[in-house]
């Protein structure tokens, strides 16, 4: 743009670093980014702009972005007409495109400084004594600029100047919590792409894998060890699936989506005892149960096996090698509560806070030979929450870690219609 008059040297080198920050591509995709321009006035915004205006006591303040081609109004107090209206101004006719070098604008006799006395739009807008912040991203590009126009002759204090650099900051803290906010919801979508794609391509090779396998386990029937490695490769193939499963209910549970149940009659006791009668072949003589009688109960004996077979395993992978886990089991008029109980290194007390998170490894996981991938125990607190029960741990030195689950007898209304 023209100036109304010769630049010095060093307001002439200002306007044109300024002009290349101008058309640089990363800014304005990071403006983009924003997802601000051209949207409609919004109070997060104009209760900045308010509050300027009243604690400065100046008649106009102005939040703006500042693109290639034009500086767009998103907030303001006082704005005239046609700007407010338009809610723009050509990029020629911009003054706080002179801020994406990072440096304000400050200034209490415009007419009289060096640089800005030469700018065209000064006199048309009344300005006399200004001060223009850049709005600054994380990354270091100006994405437009927050300021505040007195008519009159104004010697800025240090409170003027704090009270703008605190808005500005406070309008920052706004943009980027909303560029965190929408970094989230669409690594969000591209997980839950990726492990949708992932689930359906592994499934398909792995059901005709099995089918393999049974038609062989069928055509030798009457050897023993073609049946013994039929039996290993069908349960490598069964827990293959059941990671698969996993992975897509640990998806749902961070996207806040409850787990699917089959609900029915079954005795906990006896999916219990199943469950633990099949991990005693990968940890022999490691898990003790006491429950007495039956524990009849509306659940998904799906589920409650997960549950059971999460805890256990986790039990045994982690506590001290040798040592019993104890498997209790207690039911009250209106609930069942499982404990798995063992002993060794007590979780640390800032980890007992997050161990139900999703992808969360405590430290003595990281660092032991047991390689996972964090989803245990989600699923576990998943599963209790979809049936309507609650999930807790305890964990120290003298007494060991605690695991404990406590389930309604019968599911609510909305559990049963939600599964």
């Amino acid at each position: 743009m023209k100036f109304l008059g010769d630049l010095d040297e060093a307001s002439l080198a200002r306007t044109q670093r300024c002009n290349r920050r101008l058309v640089e591509p990363s800014r304005l995709q990071a403006i983009r980014d924003t997802g601000l321009m051209d949207t409609p006035q919004e109070e997060a915004f104009d209760r900045l702009a308010r509050l300027a205006a009243q604690l400065l006591d100046v008649p106009l303040t102005i939040m703006s972005l500042v693109d290639a081609d034009r500086q767009f109004f998103k907030a303001d107090f006082g704005l005239p007409s046609p700007f407010r209206e338009t809610r723009q101004l050509p990029i020629d006719a911009s003054l706080c495109r002179y801020t994406l070098e990072g440096e304000p604008i400050i200034s209490s006799n415009a007419p009289a400084d060096p640089f800005l006395k030469f700018h065209p739009s000064t006199g048309p807008w009344g300005i006399v004594a200004l001060i223009v912040l850049p709005l600054i991203n994380p990354d270091g590009h100006v994405l437009g600029t927050f300021c505040c126009i007195q008519p009159k002759v104004r010697e800025w204090t240090s409170r003027d100047l704090t009270v703008m650099r605190e808005l500005t900051a406070s309008i920052m803290t706004e943009i980027n919590l909303r560029n965190q906010i929408q970094k989230l919801k669409t690594e969000q979508n591209l997980r839950d792409t990726f492990v949708a794609a992932l689930t359906h391509d592994l499934r398909t090779p792995l059901t005709a894998a099995k089918m393999s396998v049974q038609v062989l386990g069928r055509r030798h029937a009457d050897l023993p060890s073609v049946q013994s490695s039929v039996a290993r490769v069908s349960g490598s193939l069964d827990r293959a699936e059941r990671m698969i499963q996993n992975l897509l209910d640990a998806s749902r549970i961070q996207a806040g989506q409850r787990v699917a149940l089959e609900m029915g009659e079954c005795d906990f006791h006896a999916v219990i005892a199943q469950t633990l009668d099949e991990l005693a072949a990968v940890y022999p003589e490691r898990f003790v149960l006491k429950a007495e009688g039956m524990f009849t109960m509306r659940a998904d004996p799906l589920g409650l096996r997960r549950i059971v077979e999460n805890l256990a395993s986790n039990a045994a992978k982690y506590g001290a090698p040798g040592t019993p886990i104890e498997v209790l089991l207690e039911r009250s008029e209106h609930q069942v509560v499982l404990q798995v109980r063992n002993q060794g290194t007590p979780i640390a007390a800032d980890e007992l806070q997050t161990i139900f998170e999703p992808f969360h490894r405590t430290r003595s996981a990281t660092e032991s030979a047991e390689k996972g991938w964090g989803l245990g125990l989600p699923l576990v607190r998943g599963l209790v929450e979809a049936h309507g029960g609650t999930a807790t741990v305890t964990s120290s030195a003298e007494e060991g870690t605690c695991f404990t689950v406590a389930l309604p007898l019968e599911a609510t209304s909305h559990q049963r219609l939600s599964a």
